[in-house]
């Protein structure tokens, strides 16, 4: 038995390079070390590294929710009190509060069944029908010590024509290590609207682990985007499951790893009924001696006719240690629809990299302007300025462009 495993029990064993869905994300690091649930009270500002925010994107005028180490701060945090919006810490909900839905992740993944059992706190998230949230709602988690583990859950409902976004971003100060694990589940009802945006920009040496479970009803709209700035090992997880009509999902990514990081997004979109649509767009560059996983699957059940699915994957490996492993993943039960689904590996274009240095610019400074020109078709599709423009310049800067 593992230093891990001795502290966190569960039925279900830790995958491992024999499962297909684990083969190039190996854990075996994580169970070597001793690892602890933090039991220490939120302390405020006084207990808050200097160098991260609490709000990660101060030019955006936003609710806040805040999480230390799975704890909720709430003299950090900024919640939504309007009518029409029900916004609470689960910790603070009168007997687990009226969750209306569920996934069965905890009883198929070790992961999962890590995080309904020692689940800490979260958002319980409820948009009643035809509001609209007037500012985005950030969910800032924060890792911060050696060897800690936290383990959030959020549950979100969007009532038929709601609209709400959302903002979930990870930190972690750069002296820390353990594992995070963190599950979001949402349901949007008829003609409900969610945007969700995922930032991870965590320093230090943390196991991350994050899986959003989402259903979707009649004539929803839901847009997802998966950045990650900055990870040691990062595993991003996607359930979208379709059982409206007329349903639309945009998932979209980028990830640009340096050093050893390892980044793994995997994705499922589910259409499972008639009429609905789907874009996928993930893209990625791989420096140093990193690794990048893709692993998207786009299923469409037998009754799912006249769906519109697309799914494309484009990679580019700057460095000759550097590693990408990617799988997409078409699953077709209907005869009338339309899809297609893609994935290129390469390099930097050699013929455009010889332009741009005609003209008088460095080699350093031309790859910053291809890379930032491969990752505007993910970027641009971020409609709040302020976080697209904060999320450039943290890759910005991180990069040297």
């Amino acid at each position: 038995m593992s230093v891990f495993t001795e502290k966190f029990s569960a039925t279900l064993p830790p995958p491992t390079r024999r499962s297909e869905r684990w083969k190039y994300s190996p854990i075996a690091k994580l169970l070597k070390n001793d690892i602890s649930i933090s039991k220490e009270a939120a302390q405020g500002i006084n207990g808050w590294p200097e160098s991260i925010s609490p709000n990660p994107v101060i030019r955006l005028e936003a609710y806040v929710a805040v999480f230390k180490n799975g704890i909720f701060e709430s003299t950090l945090s900024d919640l939504p009190n309007s009518e029409g919006v029900e916004c609470i810490p689960f910790s603070k909900l009168e007997q687990g509060g009226d969750l209306e839905f569920s996934n069965s992740y905890h009883k198929k993944e070790w992961v999962g069944e890590l995080n309904d059992r020692y689940r800490q706190d979260g958002l319980y998230l409820k948009v009643h029908r035809n509001v609209k949230v007037d500012r985005p709602i950030i969910i800032h988690h924060l890792t911060d010590g050696m060897g800690v583990a936290s383990f959030p859950k959020h549950f979100i409902r969007v009532e038929e024509g709601g609209c709400l976004n959302i903002v979930v971003w990870s930190s972690a100060s750069d002296d820390s290590s353990g594992m995070y694990n963190g599950i979001l589940e949402a349901s949007l009802g008829p003609n409900a609207s969610l945007s969700l945006e995922k930032v991870c920009n965590e320093g230090g040496k943390v196991f991350h682990f994050s899986h959003e479970h989402i259903v979707q009803e009649r004539d929803s709209r839901l847009k997802i985007h998966t950045f990650t700035i900055k990870g040691d090992w990062v595993r991003n997880e996607l359930e979208i499951i379709s059982r409206g009509k007329g349903t639309d999902s945009v998932l979209n990514g980028a990830y640009l790893p340096v050093g050893t990081e390892h980044i793994d997004n995997h994705t499922t979109m589910d259409h499972t009924v008639s009429d609905g649509t789907s874009t996928e767009l993930y893209r990625g560059i791989m420096y140093g001696n990193s690794t990048g996983v893709f692993n998207g699957k786009v299923f469409v059940r037998k009754d799912a006719q006249r769906t519109n699915a697309f799914q494309q994957n484009t990679n580019i490996v700057a460095d000759r240690g550097a590693s990408i492993y990617a799988k997409p993943e078409l699953e077709i039960y209907a005869d009338d629809v339309k899809c297609a689904h893609g994935c290129t590996v390469g390099q930097f274009d050699l013929d455009a990299l010889f332009y741009i240095r005609s003209r008088g610019i460095d080699e350093q400074a031309a790859k910053a302007l291809l890379v930032e020109a491969f990752l505007n078709d993910v970027l641009s599709s971020v409609t709040c300025s302020e976080l697209r423009e904060e999320i450039l310049r943290l890759y910005s800067e991180r990069h040297d462009w």
